[in-house]
């Protein structure tokens, strides 16, 4: 065409010119996401010590509270001693490995302490009488439901606590739930307790523990003041009765008083 470009050239340059765009928009999308996987990246690096270091510190914690109690196991402390091997590696995710099957094996041991002796106790029961029971009612009966978790947690909140503290973190948060805790507690309102227990180890570990907003304030309302004969409203400053005139408490208050 000698008045205009070949349809064909202007398809290709077309073409070449969508391609060369695309191309612009996919390289610079593909670099910024790959810049912020790095810095993602960067960050959970920079917090894995930290965090390695708490979990090795509670689950220690855990440890201390349960050999007080009685219970101890070499295949824990062994466990402990090679978390304490791999941070100083800084193999931190060999820790959190290492320290989660540590507090397993802790807390199981616990509980099949816990039930030799519940089995103690029942033994010990004199057998017979008129009305018999069974041993979940018995044990509901001498151990209300969430006692004993409720209590132990408590205890591994303190230890958590005191863990944090050596360790230089602010603790407040968690002293102010652990106090909540033992306050339920103190009442027997158990389920309340293991709650706030559990969220006193989680921020005395280092976790962000929300806090529930506070109940809205009820307006207080103001006795409704009505004749004792008639039973129309009164004001408070009244002292007889706008309609049938019958005097009010604070009539006869006066009276007395004079």
């Amino acid at each position: 065409m000698a008045d205009g470009l070949d349809p064909f050239i202007l398809g290709v340059v077309g073409l070449i010119i969508a391609v060369i765009v695309i191309t612009f928009v996919e390289v610079k999308y593909l670099r910024k996401s790959m810049r912020h996987r790095r810095v993602r990246a960067a960050k959970r690096f920079d917090e894995l010590p930290d965090d390695a270091f708490n979990a090795l510190t509670t689950t220690k914690a855990i440890q201390s509270t349960l050999e007080r109690g009685g219970v101890r196991s070499e295949e824990a402390a062994d466990l402990l001693r090679q978390a304490k091997l791999a941070y100083n590696r800084h193999n931190y995710r060999v820790v959190f490995d290492l320290t989660s099957k540590a507090k397993e094996r802790l807390l199981a041991l616990k509980a099949r302490q816990a039930a030799q002796g519940d089995l103690l106790r029942l033994d010990s029961i004199p057998p017979g009488g008129p009305e018999e029971v069974t041993t979940k009612e018995l044990l509901q009966k001498e151990f209300p439901q969430n006692f004993a978790q409720s209590r132990f947690t408590l205890e591994l909140a303190r230890s958590a606590i005191d863990a944090g503290r050596s360790a230089g973190r602010d603790v407040s948060q968690a002293e102010r739930f652990l106090v909540a805790a033992q306050t339920r507690f103190d009442v027997q309102d158990y389920a309340a307790a293991l709650s706030a227990a559990r969220q006193a180890e989680r921020a005395a570990s280092g976790q962000v523990v929300p806090v529930p907003p506070p109940p809205p304030e009820q307006p207080i309302q103001e006795a409704s003041l009505t004749c004792s004969s008639c039973s129309i409203p009164l004001q408070v400053d009244d002292a007889f009765c706008r309609k049938c005139g019958t005097p009010t408490r604070k009539a006869g208050t006066q009276q007395v008083g004079q």
